[in-house]
Parts: structure tokens; C-alpha cells; sequence
């Protein structure tokens, strides 16, 4: 896997400037806590489940109401978002606790450019232990962003 293709969400007090905080996020002092959460399981396996979630889009004017994640872009979380957003990953930490160890999932099809026949399922190795982590951590996010002083920022890929 390319450790360089993940999903940032960083925990900030509700004081900041929405529109222009995620400019140069790295260095800001005013982040509490992260985490980064690989981009196959935001991708291929939880995508579809973060829809459900309430967000907003710090980039366009007026900071708009919407749902999910901003794939390539960013997303802001606020308080209407904690409950879904905490039960979304506490669910799939749940379901993740019952794999092995290491768990292998099924990842992208691929294929070799002028080879017939040569396409095959990637095979994803990754550490049950560390991905049940940055759930849980996303769940004590939720909690926190529930006493409506704070944001959960995601920064896409």
C-alpha cells in the first residue's frame, strides 16, 4: 500500500476561521489531535457509508450544508455531524474487531496495459490493531465535536 495516499482529519477548536484554516494545516497550532486513516478503506470499503454523514464544505463561500466527505477536498464537521459520524466508525470499528489480526481485504482490480487476461484483485494486508485505533479515534472526535466547541476537519487525498 502507498502510505501517501491518506485521509487527514484534524481536531480543531470551533474558533477558527472555517474558510481559510485548511491552507497550510500542518503547521497550525491551533490543532488538538489527528489522525490519518488509509485511503483503500475510506475508498473501497467505508465510502459509501460516509454519505450519511452531515457536513460542510469550508472552501465555498458561505461554508454549505451537505453530506459525506469531500474526496479530493476538504470537509468540515461540526456538532450536527457528531452522532452519525461517531456511530458511522464505532459500527465499522465493531465489524473490523472480529477480523484477524492482520486483515486482508480485497483491494482495486488491476491489470497490466496490453496483456489480456492479466487483471486480478489487489490483496490489502493491513494492521487490524491500528486501523481499530484511528476509528476509535474518529469515535472520541465525534464525542468531543458533540459539545459543539470544536471541528473535525478532513483534508482528502
Amino acid at each position: 500500500m502507498n502510505i501517501a495516499l491518506t485521509h487527514e482529519f484534524y481536531l480543531v477548536p470551533s474558533t477558527i476561521d472555517v474558510q481559510h484554516f485548511w491552507m497550510g494545516i500542518q503547521n497550525r497550532p491551533e490543532i488538538v489531535d489527528r489522525v490519518d486513516i488509509h485511503d483503500d478503506i475510506i475508498s473501497l470499503y467505508i465510502s459509501d457509508t460516509l454519505k450519511w454523514i452531515p457536513s460542510k464544505n469550508p472552501t465555498l463561500r458561505g461554508t454549505p450544508r451537505g453530506a459525506g466527505i469531500n474526496y479530493h477536498g476538504v470537509t468540515l464537521f461540526d456538532e450536527e455531524s457528531a452522532t452519525i459520524l461517531g456511530n458511522v466508525f464505532s459500527f465499522w470499528k465493531h465489524l473490523f474487531e472480529n477480523s484477524p489480526e492482520v486483515l486482508k481485504l480485497t483491494g482495486e482490480y488491476m491489470t497490466i496495459v496490453d496483456q489480456i487476461d492479466s487483471g486480478h484483485y489487489e490483496k490489502l494486508f493491513l494492521n487490524r490493531n491500528e486501523v481499530l485505533k484511528q476509528f476509535d479515534k474518529i469515535v472520541t472526535f465525534a464525542n468531543i465535536l458533540s459539545e459543539g466547541s470544536f471541528y473535525l476537519f478532513h483534508c482528502g487525498i
